[in-house]
């Protein structure tokens, strides 16, 4: 008997071992949730035991957006002492579970949801006695809203001219709408990457976080252009799609300060300077190369998200430049596609086009803000050519106002968002408006004859067909690229629209290629005058001939 009682007593202690481990491994933790349909997925649980140490990545927030049909990412980091533990996460019927590698985790949700403008849902990742917790998360469409001042310009900025109800007038702002904004810009704060180097940001330090945009207080200082693009979405969607902004400006910053280590290295965007000690690009304000991806937008490199809004370009007005902005933003775009997303890779690029200029008037006394940005306005008219499911936001005829002092930028801010929202509507599938209702007529392909001072303009979006806004058969505003590859807005060439698609040019000299709308001052109606049957103009674009 005492050899049985010795033996149960072993026993005993062997399974009260046991208890205590595995409970020690699972203090505030979750039980897996369930599988309780085929729409989420529940990965299998990982067969080591959890961290007792982590951080998740500060992208991630309460009062955030997730971007729907696609896979969700949630990352952040673990002293090295962590690796090979696991960290588990749960959000809206959905369990993942990643194992610590390098000091880093990501967990993957491969469901891809439907848009929820539901509050309460929660997202946790946890570990063993670590837990986070994210609550009223969202799940709709999340942009990037980048560029320079244009970018920048407020809400608050838009109302100190505006108080018209039928162009974003305060009385007519919606603070119940689910739209939620993250502002991460140039804030210097100490522990900053020196800008222009090859270091990036991890993690945002620029103490900017996910928040709502329940109240004027909320919105007053955030992007113009991004928010009301939310607002008027929202109006044609009924609510049904939250939208989350994320606004990264570089205030008269070239498109060198915007790329990424990669590409900079690939398209040789910047130089190193040794006695800087650091990347310099070309451009207006071209000092520092790189810190404007390095040390903003790279926290958010595998943030899902449902496309980029685009206002940049002004710094970038000089021929160099001007020569390669098409390739290099697209060159840029095509990386962050690679980045991103890991179902729609492929998402939608806004760019948007810069109004009418006006030069100050006779007898102006004071300060009038001017660019000469009509040759790069045409420039980046090619990029929808080259870049997939990219889209020109026309606005030529959106900005009429020669006596603001503030051209440069000029605040039509609303009524460029109304167009912005429709096309984004129209490519997601929420509207059933035609394209043609929000995009102007596109050039696709030029054919050179009669020695080349001839040329034969082939058109797509122009619904019934191409049209002037006087009605007649000639198109103004035309140029052209002559011998030296340099376009002159002054040069006049007679232009006639000669089929329902087609525009034919001609030159008394040779022609390279052709521009259009290239000069900063051209008005809509008078100076340049092409349209769709739909009556959205044509945007500024330049087009060389294949054989240059």
């Amino acid at each position: 008997m005492k050899r049985i009682s010795i033996g149960i007593f072993f026993l005993s202690i062997i399974l009260l071992f046991s208890i205590i481990f595995v409970s020690c491994d699972n203090v505030n933790t979750s039980t897996p949730i369930e599988d309780s349909n085929n729409s989420t997925t529940v990965s299998e649980t990982l067969d080591v035991p959890h961290a007792t140490a982590f951080t998740v990545s500060n992208v991630f927030a309460s009062d955030m957006v997730l971007q729907r049909n696609e896979y969700i990412r949630v990352w952040g980091y673990a002293d090295d002492s962590q690796n090979g533990k696991k960290v588990s996460g749960e959000f809206m019927g959905m369990f993942a579970e990643a194992m610590i590698e390098n000091g880093e985790w990501v967990i993957t949700f491969e469901t891809c949801l439907d848009a929820s403008a539901e509050l309460g849902n929660t997202l946790k990742i946890y570990a063993n006695g670590v837990s986070y917790e994210f609550e009223n998360i969202l799940v709709g469409d999340v942009y990037m809203v980048m560029g320079q001042s244009n970018c920048a310009y407020s809400v608050a900025a838009h109302h100190e001219y505006v108080t018209d109800t039928n162009k974003g007038g305060k009385d007519t702002l919606n603070y119940d709408a689910p739209i939620r904004i993250h502002y991460n810009s140039q804030d210097q704060v100490l522990g900053y990457p020196k800008w222009g180097t090859t270091e990036v940001c991890k993690e945002i330090r620029s103490g900017s976080t996910w928040q709502r945009a329940d109240s004027y207080d909320d919105i007053k200082n955030f992007t113009a252009i991004g928010y009301f693009f939310a607002h008027n979405y929202l109006k044609l969607t009924e609510n049904k799609v939250p939208i989350g902004l994320i606004e990264i400006d570089g205030n008269g910053r070239p498109l060198g300060a915007f790329m990424c280590n990669e590409v900079a290295d690939e398209k040789g965007t910047d130089k190193f300077d040794e006695t800087k000690g650091y990347y310099v690009t070309t451009g207006v304000n071209g000092d520092a190369g790189r810190y404007l991806y390095n040390n903003y937008m790279y926290p958010f490199e595998r943030y899902a998200i449902a496309g980029v809004i685009w206002y940049q370009g002004e710094s970038d007005m000089d021929a160099a430049n001007v020569k390669v902005y098409a390739e290099n933003f697209s060159a840029l775009m095509t990386y962050m596609r690679s980045t991103h997303n890991l179902v729609n890779k492929d998402f939608p690029v806004y760019y948007i086009e810069f109004p009418t200029i006006y030069k100050s008037p006779a007898g102006f006394v004071g300060l009038w803000q001017y660019m000469d940005v009509g040759v790069i306005r045409a420039a980046m008219g090619e990029i929808q050519r080259i870049l997939p499911n990219s889209h020109q936001v026309v606005s030529t005829d959106l900005w009429s106002d020669d006596t603001h002092p503030n051209n440069l930028h000029p605040n039509c801010k609303y009524e460029q968002s109304e167009r912005l929202s429709l096309l984004a509507a129209i490519v997601n599938g929420e509207s059933e408006k035609k394209m043609t209702e929000a995009k102007g007529p596109v050039l696709v392909s030029i054919e050179l004859m009669e020695g080349n001072k001839k040329a034969i303009l082939t058109y797509e979006n122009v619904g019934d067909g191409l049209k002037t806004t006087d009605g007649g058969n000639t198109v103004n505003g035309f140029s052209i690229y002559r011998k030296n590859g340099v376009i002159n807005p002054n040069d006049n060439v007679t232009a006639t629209i000669t089929a329902k698609n087609q525009i034919t040019v001609e030159s008394t000299k040779v022609i390279k290629g052709i521009a259009y709308n290239a000069k900063t001052t051209n008005v809509y109606g008078v100076d340049i005058n092409l349209c769709n049957s739909f009556d959205i103009p044509a945007g500024a674009t330049v087009m060389l001939s294949p054989e240059n």
